[in-house]
């Protein structure tokens, strides 16, 4: 199963990059210099933040660190910072919570998540709900 969703800018609502987007969207750009909170070190959706920036001629700030994109988001709804997220976790866990997310442009950022499983064999009844969950997560987000 493979999900690939655009990344996007999650802030507080009375956030500057509100007032300064247009139809929702931001320029990779208007993240220079800006406190971020973003996933770890080594993992993909961070190495594709750390890789476009490079290209557009800076380092991201990243000042704290989350392994789960709701934790971030949350942190974001308290105003602490700006969460670069998978537009997946924003919306899931923005409804209603005072923040907006931000598609990312100029270049559009995208991250992707593979997960792979044995078909055949034993299967715990935890990893049973969870495949049903992300099947049933991956259908909700379908187009």
């Amino acid at each position: 199963m493979v999900v690939d969703e655009p990344l996007v800018a999650v802030v507080r609502a009375g956030d500057p990059l509100v007032r300064e987007s247009v139809d929702g969207a931001i320029p990779l750009a208007a993240l220079r210099g800006r406190p971020l909170i973003s996933l770890p070190r080594g993992t993909g959706l961070r190495a594709v933040l750390e890789r476009a920036c490079a290209e557009a001629g800076f380092a991201p700030r990243v000042d704290f660190e989350a392994a789960a994109p709701g934790v971030l988001v949350r942190l974001a709804a308290r105003g602490l910072r700006v969460a670069v997220v998978p537009s997946g976790a924003e919306s899931a866990e923005a409804a209603g919570s005072g923040v907006r997310g931000l598609r990312v442009v100029e270049p559009v950022l995208r991250g992707r998540v593979a997960l792979a499983w044995r078909t055949a064999g034993p299967a715990s009844p935890a990893a049973r709900e969870l495949l049903g969950r992300l099947r049933a997560g991956v259908r909700e987000g379908a187009p």
